[in-house]
């Protein structure tokens, strides 16, 4: 197994002569070494304190460091190849390598974390690349000191190998096993050993990252050149079978699980196990095809990034190649070296351009290629230097030239910038304010933190989550179920992508409850799905499945009935003031400023020409041909004061919002002057600011004392608190005199109660659907303490269930279902919700289907908000 290959043995001595003392020339030797020696401990000091100081601070930590660091764990303490199902999307040798290292340093005793630690193995193994760059630039470029130290001052310096060096990537264990796999194979004396060697470890680079076998074709020929002539085809054998047996072996056990051959598939059509070979065909056909010099291929794009990130490395690389290039001309017969080199970064670089994804790291490999690939060229190009100071003067102005260009092309970045502390702030704050049981959806480099330091056993990959079918259960299948987001760069950046709509509905059904994002580079406008660096984090907890109903309905109201700027319409072109003021209170509750500003604009510029007062005409009317007009100029005192409250409270609720304070004072005067009568020693809402000037046609269900009681804080000028006791004492006297709140009733001047019929028509002296508008609000004021409240609804509610037997109603059933809810009737409120509220809810649009009207969405939007002001404990669990 040591025969030499790349020169015949020597002759053995018939007996061992005594040792000569070495020569001037062999001390000489000697003492050169010893320098080199010296010289490679201080190039790798050098490289090391680059590379280690702030590892912990610069990059961000990206989410592939935690993927790795967690199967790693898992493998050392369960020997399982991932925390979850293991579906071949990467050989599993570079997290078995992290795991042993783990094992080896007691996980997160030693250096604090996992994460920690992790950065510290990609330091040590930086460390040893660093001497197998010196050595193999060295002996691939003639001998040159010059091509070693040229070589390591780029692979260390370079801001690229800074950037993804440091972080815990399987692409910088697959460089080191190549490098070692090289090294072997530029031994001076070129064994069977070494040649059995190299393939194992060529072998093991491609089990650790698969993508290693396109550096292939470049090894082949570096054999080649090597092996003795007639030894070449039995060398290429052995390392072709010993490197391909151990690729084997990832075909092997996967055979052996019955998990190589394409899945059946379910009656669902997923497919029933996970497949080595379906995983490759996806891993394969991953991204859209695009030729490499396209502005929206993956590899352009790429490209753009990495150059933005350090521009000196790329265009060294690339300059190294063409010098290898043509060194591979002009030593054709002298050395294959330039050759192999060159054919080892052309491979991956063809990996590069096939025209599929191309991720940001996968130029991490070809970083030390780099940096060899100049090295040589350099070194070869010094051979025609004659006078050897001359050649180590050069040596050293080059690189002198190298470190100075690399920290004027690119800021010491890497020295300095602070992009893990929000990362590492996030995590803590989930582990102190999160329940350890709750579903916590994370960017994978938070999994090890939580999962396996602090114990949160829900804890979930964000992209296992999206596509496991065991994690799915966790969830239910349903995203209302996940509890928590660790928002970060790269969630943002796949929800863009759309490779996670599952979590992408989470995401926009949450909302942010810790941000850190101190000191962050990046822009962020995460309504836009825009992050530019990793460098902060924010958690969202998913909404209550009551706020996702609000905020689907919202949506679903503005596409069905919202057209123009903000005209609320029900399709047959009338628009009416009570409309847009329900719509602006919507749009308040959901915080959404600029369909307020839309419905409040739209409302200003069609609906308010009267000449008397500021308040809001009626009726509009569009045609089929966009063409609008006035229809009732009188206004609708109820719809007034709901929008004079709306306009109030959105200069509570943004900052900027003054200008709709003002116009709801201007409007408040004019309501407590044109919509506030006295009649019989009462102050009351007229219906309309145009009403009778003797008799007063009321509508009671105008009567929200809630709404009085939050003006009264807003504008204290006016006595809302007589608008709330003379309204109690008018809806008492109704009960009284009529047994009912009827929907409509005419006061006359006389202080006395006439039918509405004639004004209104049939049923207008009835409990109906216009009186069903004010039990909210008088359930509300009653579970505040008000017993005027309390006794009204006493008084009425059986005549509201009497009323929803007949009429069956939306609007009558979720008003029943409130007044079980608060126990003023004794019924079961969940058996009412399922049955009167969500069996007309359509969960996949949010849509309301009685069938579907302007009046269904309102009626179901209402009851959700009156969950949100009934305290917790009456509210009920939705399905």
């Amino acid at each position: 197994m040591t025969a030499t290959l790349d020169r015949p043995a020597a002759r053995h001595a018939a007996s061992p002569a005594p040792l000569p003392a070495p020569s001037p020339r062999r001390r000489r030797v000697l003492d050169r070494r010893g320098l080199e020696i010296l010289l490679v401990l201080g190039l790798i000091a050098f490289s090391a304190s680059l590379h280690a100081t702030n590892m912990f601070g610069y990059p961000y930590y990206e989410n592939d460091e935690g993927t790795y660091l967690s199967r790693g764990w898992a493998f050392i303490t369960s020997g399982q190849l991932d925390v979850y199902t293991y579906r071949y999307d990467h050989a599993p040798v570079g997290w078995m390598t992290i795991g042993a290292w783990l094992g080896l340093t007691g996980g997160d005793a030693i250096f604090g974390s996992l994460l920690q630690s992790g950065r510290v193995l990609m330091l040590v193994v930086h460390v040893i690349a660093t001497a197998l760059v010196y050595y193999v630039a060295k002996r691939m470029g003639n001998g040159s000191v010059a091509a070693g130290i040229i070589a390591v001052v780029i692979f260390a310096a370079s801001p690229l190998g800074l950037y993804f060096q440091r972080r815990v990537l399987l692409d910088n264990l697959m460089a080191l096993w190549l490098l070692v796999a090289i090294a072997l194979l530029l031994r001076r004396q070129l064994t069977l050993t070494a040649v059995i060697t190299s393939g194992l470890f060529f072998g093991i680079a491609v089990l650790t990252k698969l993508n290693a076998a396109f550096f292939g074709i470049g090894f082949l020929v570096l054999l080649w050149a090597r092996a003795a002539p007639h030894q070449r085809k039995h060398a290429l054998a052995m390392w072709l079978a010993f490197a391909g047996g151990v690729v084997l072996m990832f075909v092997v056990y996967a055979l052996l699980n019955e998990e190589l051959l394409p899945a059946p598939l379910g009656a669902d059509g997923e497919p029933l196990r996970v497949s080595l070979i379906d995983t490759m065909l996806v891993q394969a056909g991953r991204g859209d095809f695009g030729l490499p010099w396209q502005q929206d291929s993956s590899f352009f794009q790429a490209l753009q990034a990495w150059l933005i990130k350090d521009p000196v490395t790329p265009i060294l690389g690339a300059a190294g190649a063409v010098a290898l290039l043509a060194l591979a001309v002009v030593l054709r017969r002298r050395s294959l070296y330039p050759l192999a080199m060159l054919l080892m970064m052309v491979g991956y670089v063809g990996f590069l351009t096939r025209g599929k994804i191309v991720l940001d790291l996968y130029v991490a490999p070809l970083v030390p290629f780099f940096a060899i690939a100049v090295g040589v060229a350099v070194g070869w190009m010094l051979t025609v230097v004659p006078w050897r100071m001359v050649r180590a003067s050069l040596g050293v102005l080059l690189s002198t030239a190298l470190i100075v260009g690399f920290s004027l092309a690119v800021p010491p970045k890497a020295a300095i910038a602070d992009e893990t502390s929000n990362q590492l702030l996030a995590v803590d704050w989930v582990a102190e304010n999160v329940d350890p049981s709750a579903i916590v959806v994370v960017d994978n480099f938070a999994y090890p933190a939580l999962a396996q330091e602090r114990g949160f056993e829900n804890a979930q990959y964000f992209f296992t989550s999206e596509y496991d079918p065991e994690l799915r259960e966790v969830y239910a299948d349903d995203w209302r179920n996940i509890d928590y987001l660790v928002v970060t760069h790269e969630l943002i950046r796949q929800m863009f992508q759309g490779t996670i709509p599952v979590l992408r509905e989470a995401f926009e059904h949450s909302v942010p409850v810790a941000s850190f994002t101190e000191g962050t580079t990046s822009f962020n406008d995460l309504d836009a799905l825009i992050s530019t660096n990793g460098d902060w984090a924010q958690v969202y907890e998913v909404k209550d499945r009551n706020d996702v109903v609000l905020q689907d309905s919202w949506a679903s109201f503005l596409d069905g009935f919202v057209r123009d700027y903000g005209r609320v319409t029900d399709g047959d072109g009338i628009t009416t003031s009570m409309d847009q003021a329900l719509a602006m209170d919507a749009a308040l509750e959901q915080d959404d400023e600029q369909w307020f500003r839309g419905l409040w604009q739209w409302t200003n510029d069609h609906l308010r020409y009267r000449s008397t007062d500021g308040l809001i005409s009626w009726r509009w009317q569009t045609g089929a041909d966009g063409e609008g007009r006035l229809l009732e100029s009188d206004t609708v005192c109820g719809a007034d004061q709901r929008m004079i409250a709306s306009l109030a409270r959105a200069g509570d609720t943004w900052p900027a919002a003054g200008d709709l304070v003002l116009e709801a004072r201007g409007m408040a005067a004019d309501f407590w002057e044109r919509c506030v009568v006295e009649q019989d020693g009462l102050a009351l809402v007229d219906s309309s600011a145009d009403g009778s000037i003797d008799d007063n046609l009321l509508n009671p269900s105008y009567f929200d004392p809630v709404l009085y009681r939050e003006l009264a804080v807003s504008m204290p000028q006016y006595d809302w608190q007589r608008l709330i006791d003379d309204g109690y004492v008018f809806l008492d006297r109704l009960v009284e005199e009529r047994g009912t709140i009827p929907d409509w009733v005419v006061l006359t001047a006389d202080g006395e109660l006439e039918t509405a019929e004639p004004l209104i028509g049939d049923g207008a002296d009835a409990l109906g659907s216009d009186t069903l508008r004010m039990v909210p609000s008088l359930l509300l004021d009653a579970e505040a303490g008000d017993a005027s409240a309390t006794a009204l609804l006493q008084a009425v509610a059986p005549q509201i269930v009497a009323y929803d037997e007949q009429a069956g109603s939306f609007a009558s059933g979720s008003t029943v279902a409130m007044l079980a809810q608060l126990g003023v009737i004794d019924a079961d409120p969940q058996a009412l919700y399922e049955a009167r509220v969500f069996a007309r809810y359509d969960a996949d649009d949010g849509s309301w289907r009685a069938p579907t009207s302007l009046t269904d969405h309102v009626t179901g939007w209402n009851w959700h908000r009156f969950q949100t002001l009934i305290p917790a404990s009456a509210a009920l669990e939705l399905e």
